[in-house]
């Protein structure tokens, strides 16, 4: 079998499982702040050292890109997985420290993967991917497939025969991926769908017009902006989530918005799947022990409502410190590497991912544009 790693880049921390796939036993697990991983990538590279030897990594890959091996992949297409203008580059967000990341895999001799988005997958039909970017970035792709394993080795479906829908509220965005066959069919990414704690989700058409005009270079930290945070004043979930129950009226608004965004995104994916019989929930909303009862009675409530009979589990991780999605990442390695889980990656098709996350924008002179102004210039 295969010793494997993955990597879930969060917007809080950068989780990282390493596991034996012939015992499943955790050989490693690390959280480091997101903060700490901006100012010095290399000490993702550091951990990943720790684990060897391996067989398989899987790397964090932004908005995702064919599966390819690092080494492989071109300076253009991690600048295209990671695109920010330049005003963005000089204010350091975080996603130039993934970007470096990611350079620094390329240049490496590790065993390491890019893996794609949802954009990427040929499962998702080229009419639910016009004009979209963000359908769920790689790591959403990771919840997916924890979600898949759980679905298999628990309730005793056949990979061809699994069909549910995966929810992620993590602590900037909540998004949501639907799949039917053992397929990822559609998905709501983060800054495409409703609310989350801090990102705004989806952008009014009218408020992208308006602030062309008196921002037209704006930050992508301003996608960050505009959530449940945003509205209440309060920095944490835990801060919310007690300040919910002492009554805040603020509070209760922000809660009563992402519990509503929640059941948008899983009513719209209904839309594309039909009925399901689980709804998988992950993420740090759905661990505050305020937030995720509210969030999943939400859920339920909807279900009893409209007679849908889903129910919601939690997605399943195999490490006690890091999030889900790290270790669907390590699923995915172990799949790559040919391993316990090759079985995943091939109902996924993750290997017949294609094209760029530009790729579907129309009309197309417009993405052709788009991505001549975002591969250009030197690695960072």
């Amino acid at each position: 079998m295969a010793r494997v790693l993955g990597v879930d880049p969060g917007t809080g921390s950068m989780d990282i499982l390493a596991l034996d796939d012939s015992t499943m036993e955790v050989i490693l697990e690390e959280s480091i702040p997101r903060d700490m991983v901006t100012r010095d990538p290399g000490i993702v590279v550091r951990v990943i050292e720790k684990a060897l030897p391996l067989d398989a990594v899987v790397a964090p890959s932004g908005y995702g890109l064919p599966t390819i091996r690092a080494q492989d992949a071109s300076p253009e297409q991690i600048r295209e997985a990671s695109f920010i203008h330049r005003a963005d580059e000089e204010r350091g967000l975080r996603i130039v420290g993934l970007r470096r990341l990611m350079e620094m895999l390329r240049r490496s001799s590790l065993p390491a993967w890019f893996t794609p988005g949802v954009i990427h997958l040929p499962t998702v039909p080229p009419h639910r991917k016009a004009g979209r970017i963000d359908m769920g970035t790689a790591d959403k792709v990771f919840t997916v497939a924890a979600a898949l394993r759980q679905e298999v080795e628990d309730h005793g479906v056949e990979p061809s025969r699994a069909r549910f829908i995966a929810v992620e509220a993590g602590m900037a965005y909540t998004a949501a991926i639907a799949v039917d066959s053992g397929m990822i069919v559609d998905g709501i990414g983060g800054t495409s769908g409703w609310w989350g704690f801090m990102g705004m989700g989806f952008m009014d058409a009218e408020l992208a017009y308006a602030l062309a005009h008196v921002k037209p270079s704006f930050s992508k930290s301003l996608l960050f902006t505009g959530g449940a945070s945003t509205i209440t004043g309060y920095k944490t979930p835990r801060e919310l989530g007690e300040a919910y129950r002492r009554g805040d009226s603020q509070a209760l608004a922000g809660v009563k918005m992402l519990v509503e965004a929640v059941r948008k995104d899983v009513a719209s994916l209904l839309a594309v799947v039909g009925p399901v019989e689980r709804i998988y929930v992950s993420g740090r909303l759905f661990s505050d022990e305020t937030l995720g009862p509210l969030l999943v009675e939400g859920l339920e409530d909807m279900a009893a409502s409209l007679s849908l009979g889903y129910r919601i589990e939690r997605v399943r991780g195999l490490g006690a410190r890091t999030k889900e999605a790290a270790t669907g990442a390590a699923l995915i390695a172990s799949g790559l590497a040919g391993g316990r889980y090759r079985w995943l990656v091939d109902s996924l098709r993750l290997r017949e991912a294609s094209g760029g996350v530009f790729a579907h924008i129309h009309p197309r002179e417009l993405g052709m544009e788009l991505e001549r102004a975002f591969t250009g210039g030197a690695p960072l």
